[in-house]
């Protein structure tokens, strides 16, 4: 029942998407070499060019990668973010107008639901009470020995006036 009022919601995700401001651009691509050098028979890795001519190996290493999916991580939350909150302000909002209209003494009360027929589903007290009466009286004239057909059709009775 309470997806019924807000799915559509869901539609307007991807327009909010779109309103969102662009994300900033990239930074530039930061590159670091790495050298690799063996020192006592062991490999190390260092930023620096090896000492002694003991290069093994160097290469350069983009360092922002990680740093790009980082940031795009983050943008994608605060936009995830933001729909949630947005969605749940529409949710929340009074469906009351609080501006007045000419020709009307009070606010219209905005629908949410398609119109339709309203039924009352609480009956008067007395009428509850007595089919109850009547219940007990059919029960104690039956005795010990009443049958499940004269239960439920006692039963269904109540049911309907006391709901």
């Amino acid at each position: 029942m309470l997806r019924a009022r807000w799915w559509w919601l869901l539609a307007l995700l991807p327009v909010v998407a779109m309103a969102a401001p662009a994300p900033p651009p990239p930074p530039a691509p930061q590159v670091q070499q790495i050298h690799k050098c063996r020192v006592d028979g062991v490999a190390t890795f260092q930023r620096h060019p090896c000492t002694d001519g003991q290069a093994v190996q160097a290469w350069e290493v983009d360092v922002v990668p990680a740093q790009r999916q980082h940031a795009a991580r983050i943008e994608a939350i605060r936009r995830e973010l933001q729909a949630r909150k947005r969605a749940l302000e529409l949710q929340r909002r009074p469906s009351v107008d609080p501006r007045p209209r000419r020709g009307s003494p009070s606010p219209r009360r905005r629908t949410r639901g398609s119109p339709g027929a309203v039924i009352a589903l609480h009956h008067q007290p007395r009428a509850c009470a007595k089919a109850k009466r009547r219940r007990d009286a059919a029960y104690q004239k039956a005795g010990m020995a009443r049958s499940l057909a004269l239960s439920r059709r006692m039963d269904d009775a109540v049911f309907d006036a006391c709901r």
